[in-house]
């Protein structure tokens, strides 16, 4: 019960809803979180360590707190991007122990937010964007979430029977629901990556049908854009008409800018703010620039290469089966959105992240413990009829 109760308080801040109260409980608090579940597996025997993840927290941590003393950088801009990286060394650690507190948590987000956005889509006009709003202010963190989270759903399809299966069925269409609800390009196509992976993961037959089927959409979108309801549909959801006073690619070339000039600390914390002001916007609109921008190429360099780590975990088991490599999915849904996004300015998001990735690794390292036996009976029962033929 307490397990529960803990993991539940934890949705409140992964999800945002922290911030009704206080905003900077949400942006903290997912670090503070972290923080002490780290410090509850310390000493525990069946706890698994993960070196460079937790050498590479430490490290960016005391690269921020440098780069604040060289660029004078204000108190709470540095609290900020401290809890930031220190949320990073949940990656650090994966333990049997929590993994009800994990599942609960993933599962608390799902549920959390996608009924917050089905009450808000109730009254909202269908597919225009920009109408359902979060907590926390950024809207598109939550169909991120929801993504990051439905590979946990679709486990549990394969494991129930029954009326708990339809349910989580239902789960999953209203998981698919709120995420077109946000209008959140990036969701959108995030959700259907993940549901192609899942879907066609043992069809390739029809993964290359439905490839030429998008090709040609692609080739002729021209043609079906000057239909008058796909162009209004378009219109509404941002596709077409929309003129953004500063494009990403225009974002990403002043950030690059700033990062030649100090590529060793950054800007430092909170720096990107007046550093993008010729553009108007107070972040890079991408995980990996913005950290080069805030903290230095050093730091980004590290960060990089721990999330290189994390996918390594679905590129491996993708030859594996789809069970592991179903529970790897909320990696690549956290590194779509860091693509176009900022999730590492909200420690509940990597929160999240270190809870998705403690499950993937712990139903890897289970299958991987199932197959070693049945591979030494197989060869067992080989070695015996070897020698009955002899």
């Amino acid at each position: 019960m307490s397990t529960f109760i803990a993991a539940m308080i934890a949705t409140l801040i992964t999800t945002g809803m922290t911030s009704a109260i206080s905003h900077d409980l949400t942006l903290v608090g997912g670090s503070v979180v972290t923080v002490i579940l780290t410090a509850s597996m310390i000493g525990r025997r069946n706890v698994s360590v993960y070196p460079v993840f937790l050498f590479g927290a430490i490290s960016m941590a005391v690269i921020a707190i440098v780069s604040s003393e060289a660029r004078t950088s204000q108190y709470s801009s540095t609290i900020h991007v401290l809890s930031m990286y220190v949320a990073l060394i949940g990656l650090a650690f994966s333990c049997p122990d929590l993994s009800k507190f994990c599942q609960h948590l993933m599962m608390g987000n799902n549920v959390l937010l996608t009924g917050w956005i089905l009450y808000q889509g109730y009254d909202a006009e269908p597919l225009k964007a920009w109408q359902i709003s979060s907590p926390t202010g950024a809207a598109n963190i939550m169909p991120a979430e929801v993504n990051m989270t439905l590979p946990l759903i679709l486990m549990r399809v394969h494991e129930s029977t029954g009326q708990k299966k339809l349910a989580y069925l239902a789960l999953i269409f209203l998981n698919c629901i709120a995420v077109f609800l946000v209008m959140s390009r990036n969701g959108i196509g995030t959700l259907l990556i993940i549901l192609t992976m899942y879907i066609f993961y043992d069809h390739k037959r029809i993964a290359v049908f439905l490839s030429c089927g998008i090709i040609s959409i692609g080739a002729s979108s021209d043609s079906i854009i000057q239909t008058p309801w796909v162009h209004s549909i378009l219109l509404k959801m941002r596709f077409v008409g929309y003129n953004a006073t500063a494009p990403r690619s225009v974002i990403w070339r002043v950030a690059w800018d700033r990062i030649v000039e100090h590529p060793m600390l950054g800007v430092g914390p909170g720096g990107p703010k007046q550093a993008l002001a010729v553009v108007d916007i107070y972040h890079a609109h991408n995980n990996f620039i913005q950290v080069a921008l805030e903290t230095g190429i050093p730091s980004a360099l590290i960060f990089i290469t721990m999330f290189l780590l994390l996918l390594s975990l679905p590129a491996k088991t993708i030859l594996q089966s789809r069970e592991r490599f179903l529970v790897t999915l909320p990696i690549v849904a956290y590194f779509s959105y860091s693509l176009t996004a900022m999730p590492l300015s909200f420690s509940g998001m990597t929160l999240l992240l270190a809870a998705c990735v403690h499950e993937a690794r712990l139903v890897i390292q289970r299958k991987s413990q199932q197959t070693v036996p049945q591979r030494i009976s197989q060869q067992s029962l080989v070695g015996r009829r070897t020698m009955h033929a002899a």
